[in-house]
């Protein structure tokens, strides 16, 4: 694993974590019936993309350093 593919593990990580905390936020908002729904609505939400986003990056990373 390179630099760069290590990097974007940890970029991704730290965005996870970011997510989590605001769909934790945004849920405790809300009264305790709405609780459970509204947090996985905001955190799927934002955490599908993300890793989405990085399982592409660390595979065109790869791509590019089997060709180096």
């Amino acid at each position: 694993m390179s630099w760069n593919q290590k990097l974007v593990v940890i970029i991704t990580d730290i965005l996870l974590i970011l997510e989590l905390c605001i769909s934790m936020y945004l849920a405790s908002r809300t009264t305790p019936e709405l609780l459970t729904p509204v947090f996985m609505k905001s955190f799927f939400l934002m955490c599908i993309p993300t890793l989405v986003i990085a399982w592409v990056s660390v595979r065109r990373l790869r791509r590019q350093n089997e060709t180096i």
